[in-house]
């Protein structure tokens, strides 16, 4: 069984603005990697796309990707982190503690350009595959 992987919003959204595509860029490793992403980089992604024809290229590849959730005890790990995170002073946006905690929940790393990652106890972050 390949490693798994959850491929953050930052990733599709940094490679698309750079006029890459970041599902070609994936492919390269498909054979190495597992691939997921979860309901808030779905909707993170696809908020952010004006043009239509994009989106559906997003929207189609997404329905293709596996795509992970979080049971009750994961929100309340979400929860319980968002709040020590906050008393520590180390503000992080809840979509971020959402898709990390989403990762660790399933063991899988997050392919991200966002440093927010790191300052996740336990999780693995990495901006790129090689």
């Amino acid at each position: 069984m390949n490693p798994l992987v959850l491929v953050d919003s930052s990733y599709f959204i940094t490679h698309q603005r750079n006029g890459i595509d970041p599902f070609e860029q994936l492919k390269d490793f498909e054979l190495e990697y597992e691939f997921a992403i979860n309901g808030v980089i779905w909707a993170e992604v696809l908020r952010g796309r004006s043009d239509p024809r994009l989106r559906d290229h997003y929207a189609d590849a997404f329905s293709l990707t596996r795509l992970l959730h979080l049971t009750s005890a994961g929100w309340q790990r979400v929860a319980n982190l968002a709040w020590e995170l906050d008393r520590r002073g180390e503000v992080i946006p809840l979509p971020d503690i959402i898709i990390g905690v989403t990762a660790l929940e399933h063991g899988a790393t997050v392919l991200t350009f966002d440093r927010h990652y790191q300052k996740i106890p336990g999780l693995t972050a990495l901006s790129d595959l090689e």
